[in-house]
């Protein structure tokens, strides 16, 4: 659907040709990373920008990683460099996930759960990312995430001493202010969880028993 929409778009007019578009590809891997180096230097042939990649393990069957990569470039080299990637032996597949810009289309957007798993993106402008710590501790969190798929259990995190106590003081906090400042069906929902065990002060909870009890 995505590539028809370009193509229309690219079709309407040799400026519409060469308009700068905006788009994501999705690349699932064979051979591991040593492809990345030939598909950067294949978007620099076809004068494009990348702005953004990211990759991870793949769970899918044949592929050894995934390759988020947004790219910058006229439309008809778009298109003419997602038909040569697709040409290659190196990919598993080559889709085109996502872009913006083309007339007047609805900007992309998740439209199931499993569309999810495409959003995994880690924002480095967090105040506490120049902390060791913290970023040693995302990253085990964040790895346990991207391997999640979208219809899997939710993995439990084994929390430290430190983000318990962070969470019962977050917890007694609310506890404090609900009364005055929580709706009816908030305070509702809150004690639900409380006596179903999931909402504990000394304990935070876990997405795979909130996900059930929902």
């Amino acid at each position: 659907e995505e590539e028809v929409i370009l193509q229309n778009a690219a079709g309407e007019s040799p400026e519409a040709e060469q308009a700068i578009q905006q788009a994501a590809l999705l690349l699932r891997l064979k051979e591991g990373m040593g492809s990345l180096a030939r598909i950067l230097k294949t978007i620099d042939n076809y004068k494009g920008c990348v702005e953004h990649l990211e990759t991870r393990p793949s769970q899918v069957s044949g592929s050894q990683f995934d390759a988020l990569v947004k790219v910058s470039m006229s439309r008809i080299n778009l298109l003419q460099l997602i038909r040569s990637l697709r040409q290659s032996t190196s990919f598993a597949g080559v889709n085109l996930i996502s872009d913006s810009n083309i007339s007047n289309k609805t900007p992309w957007f998740p439209r199931h759960a499993s569309d999810l798993d495409n959003c995994n993106h880690l924002m480095t402008n967090h105040p506490g990312f120049a902390d060791k710590e913290y970023r040693s501790r995302r990253k085990d969190i964040a790895e346990i995430a991207f391997a999640y798929k979208y219809g899997d259990p939710i993995p439990s995190i084994v929390y430290t001493e430190s983000e318990n106590a962070t969470w019962q003081r977050v917890f007694n906090t609310v506890l404090d202010l609900m009364p005055k400042h929580a709706c009816k069906e908030y305070k509702a929902a809150f004690e639900k969880l409380q006596g179903a065990d999931i909402f504990v002060p000394h304990r935070i909870p876990q997405l795979e028993d909130v996900s059930n009890f929902l």
